[in-house]
């Protein structure tokens, strides 16, 4: 959002979803409209196949060494929620930010 025109595109999609989300809780049954949509006409002929096999486990190795040397240094950003309410209070940040 650096220019003018940026900002209000960014603040009409704000809108357009919250509108929308607006619509749903309003109209339940337009889930049920869009469900059967989706399974009747838009994947109605083609289905969904995953390139992963349901045994492929994620590659952690490959940031297993990145990991093992900054693992001490994350701890203290670790979210504790038996201290702190949030996440931002505990990093010490008071939001909104009013300037």
């Amino acid at each position: 959002m650096a220019t003018p025109i940026a900002h209000k595109g960014v603040v009409a999609g704000a809108k357009v979803q919250a509108m929308t989300v607006l619509d749903i809780l309003l109209h339940p049954e337009l889930v049920t409209k869009a469900w059967d949509y989706f399974k009747n006409v838009q994947t109605k002929d083609v289905k969904y196949q995953s390139f992963l096999r349901p045994d492929d486990k994620p590659a952690i190795w490959l940031n297993q060494a990145t990991m093992a040397k900054y693992r001490d240094e994350m701890r203290k950003y670790y979210y504790n929620p038996e201290k702190y309410d949030t996440y931002l209070e505990q990093l010490g940040i008071k939001y909104p930010t009013v300037r």
